[in-house]
């Protein structure tokens, strides 16, 4: 047995897929949080039949910069990104979700901190991830090759 959860991000989408499939099969589009979670993405693609949207974010070290994403109102939204450490980004992503009026948002990721789910909960109807350690860590600790 390996110490790492997943291989790598393309891994962690396969996984993703084997557990929640169904369930984000329940969404109207898929939004992908780049640059992170592009080889997730490419594993949906070859087996979801969702529309996909980009979401392009820029982090720094004291900032992460989410762009509004349009026509997104009414819908029911599944977000992809490769991982939670300690949610900032997540809860940015989810509060502009909300700006745009969707009916709901799911956050669906490989890596969840129990601790963290309470606080993504203000802004995500549901959270679905394969591993949920207790508390925050690195996404490198889950990750064979990063």
């Amino acid at each position: 047995m390996t110490k790492f959860d997943f291989i790598d991000r393309a891994d962690a989408g396969q996984k993703m897929l084997e557990t929640f499939k169904a369930q984000i099969l329940e969404h109207d589009v898929i939004v992908v949080v780049l640059p992170a979670a592009v080889e997730i993405a490419l594993s949906f693609a070859t087996e979801m039949t969702l529309p996909m949207r980009d979401l392009n974010i820029i982090r720094t070290s004291a900032t992460v910069s989410i762009p509004r994403l349009e026509g997104l109102a009414g819908l029911n939204v599944a977000v992809i990104d490769d991982g939670v450490e300690s949610g900032s980004t997540a809860m940015a992503i989810g509060a502009m979700l909300r700006g745009a009026s969707v009916n709901s948002a799911t956050l669906v990721v490989p890596v969840c901190p129990k601790s963290v789910v309470p606080h993504l909960l203000a802004v995500y109807d549901t959270i679905h991830a394969v591993v949920s350690p207790p508390t925050p860590s690195s996404l490198t600790r889950h990750y064979e090759v990063n």
